[in-house]
């Protein structure tokens, strides 16, 4: 029997995935506030507390990866102009939801003006028609808001990404890897404009971030997930390898400050967050890996109260996203402004991931809502 989903069925496992790095996502902004404010004291812990990666590169590959999977599936025959029509809807929204949430944003900086200094709101406050521009042309984003920018600009390019990857796969993919290489060499391919701060250039640099997204959306064509999912059935053996990969990444991330006293000092090449180092992308496979296979070995924990709410939460993971913003920046206003300790900031971490599941669910609930309507019509 396969063990692949069947066409229409949805991986719930993805879902709870994505919604473990959406709440890793809204927990590391509010740590930025913090830390950039100056609070003393160890991270609350997330996916990324003991690793090179972040929960970005998380959303990027999951991203990329449905892409592929649910239009471009290669077991089909995808319609390169119905493919553009929805990448293009897809991108129009992205732009619409980052424009909301500028505005939501903008209007909680203006209430503390520390917020909006940390967060470069400030730029956009005093700059006024000219800055507000900037940021209409997706040139200029202000902290949290550069993720949707660059996965607006990566819809936009998939279509021609597709074109390629349909007719020579190895050489998009291939393509993809180049440029990806040769941007983390040259810096000079580090696009002008992004934050309104240090060098003034895109803090995800899409020449090297397009590489976790072009290079998932060919995963998912050719279902690589269904098939890692039935290697790790088959046999437990890659489900060890994979917890061993994570392991040994997460103790060279730890060794490297741990064994400075002793005075072994080194640092592992290809971190860099803006150019998304090789050891950053591994790590995020690794834990894409351990998270995923784990769920599917014992499927019980899919239905566990606090899996049902990540996975609440991945399902929507555009809403949650923006969601997410409002929540990062409406605390780290509480927290600046009436409550800067670090007991508070460990309180404010789990209720913004309570407020983020609380969210989900109304979303959820407001989703279903005509299909209750029709029962109790039904039942009428």
């Amino acid at each position: 029997m396969s063990v692949a989903p069947m066409a229409n069925q949805r991986d719930q496992a993805i879902d709870i995935l994505r919604g473990i790095a959406l709440v890793t996502i809204t927990i590391n902004h509010l740590t930025g506030f913090t830390y950039r404010a100056g609070m003393k004291g160890t991270p609350f812990p997330t996916l990324s507390h003991w690793g090179f990666s972040s929960a970005a590169e998380i959303f990027f590959l999951l991203s990329g990866y449905l892409v592929g999977y649910i239009y471009l599936r290669a077991d089909r025959t995808p319609r390169l102009d119905h493919f553009a029509r929805k990448m293009f809807a897809r991108a129009g929204r992205l732009y619409l939801y980052n424009g909301f949430l500028f505005l939501a944003v903008i209007a909680i900086c203006w209430h503390s003006p520390r917020l909006a200094r940390l967060s470069f709101f400030d730029y956009f406050i005093t700059g006024g028609g000219p800055a507000w521009l900037s940021f209409a042309l997706l040139y200029l984003q202000p902290y949290c808001l550069e993720i949707l920018a660059t996965y607006t600009a990566f819809m936009i390019i998939a279509p021609l990404f597709a074109w390629a990857l349909i007719r020579k796969p190895i050489a998009a993919v291939a393509l993809s890897l180049i440029l990806y290489a040769c941007a983390y060499h040259y810096h000079w391919l580090k696009l002008p404009g992004g934050t309104p701060a240090g060098d003034w250039r895109w803090n995800f640099s899409p020449a090297s971030w397009q590489f976790l997204f072009f290079g998932a959306m060919a995963a998912g064509r050719f279902r690589l997930l269904d098939r890692l999912k039935a290697l790790f059935l088959a046999d437990r053996r890659w489900f060890i390898a994979a917890i061993g990969l994570f392991a040994a990444l997460t103790l060279i991330f730890i060794a490297q400050t741990a064994l400075k006293p002793i005075g072994l000092d080194f640092w592992v090449w290809g971190q860099s967050k803006v150019r998304v180092g090789p050891i950053r992308i591994l790590h995020a496979l690794s834990v894409c890996w351990v998270v995923l296979g784990a769920l599917w070995l014992w499927p019980a924990l899919q239905g566990q109260w606090l899996a049902r709410h990540a996975a609440a939460i991945g399902s929507r993971s555009l809403q949650a996203f923006v969601a997410s913003v409002v929540i990062s920046y409406a605390v780290g206003l509480i927290w600046l402004e009436h409550a800067p300790t670090y007991r508070a900031y460990l309180a404010l971490c789990v209720a913004s991931a309570v407020a983020l599941g609380v969210f989900a669910q109304l979303c959820r609930l407001w989703e279903e809502r005509p299909r209750r309507l029709q029962v109790a019509t039904q039942a009428a």
